[in-house]
């Protein structure tokens, strides 16, 4: 089994974390000067960005994939999706450095197990070679594929 995306979930962290922090600050400095206000509301959008990371924390994957499957996985659960389903794999504008790295997100399209048309978004560093290998074994095994590599403000 190779690695696609083994951080997916740090990074979704990270991610949230600054956003909150980003939030507090801001409302730290627009709101009234009244400490005990400051703190009754910072402590509330603490709290909701808390839950909203829990959230997103127990649905965001990690993925591996072998030469039929792509593998996905969190602490709870692991899903199988076969290449075969897989129909769409595709840049997004959503990018970021952290430490030097880049890292970029992709997104695949796909229908899972009930027949349900479904997504997932990953981020992938540019040092990772695993995902040109991917697309290939998914082409090889998806008739239908579409594979973006390029991503406009344009694209849906």
């Amino acid at each position: 089994m190779k690695t696609l995306s083994k951080n997916n979930v740090t990074l979704n962290l990270i991610l949230q974390i600054i956003l909150i922090l980003i939030v507090n600050s801001i409302v730290f400095i627009a709101i009234s000067k009244s400490i005990q206000f400051k703190f009754i509301v910072l402590t509330g959008i603490t709290t909701l960005g808390l839950i909203w990371i829990y959230k997103r924390y127990k649905n965001t994957y990690n993925l591996f994939f072998n030469e039929k499957y792509l593998n996905l996985k969190n602490r709870k659960r692991e899903r199988n999706i076969n290449f075969k389903n897989i129909k769409r794999i595709k840049l997004t504008l959503s990018d970021m450095r952290i430490m030097g790295l880049q890292y970029y997100e992709y997104k695949i399209e796909f229908t899972n197990e009930n027949g349900i048309f479904e997504s997932i978004r990953f981020f992938i560093s540019d040092m990772n070679s695993e995902l040109w290998e991917f697309q290939d074994l998914v082409k090889k095994n998806s008739s239908n594929i579409v594979i973006e590599n390029k991503a406009s403000s344009w694209d849906k």
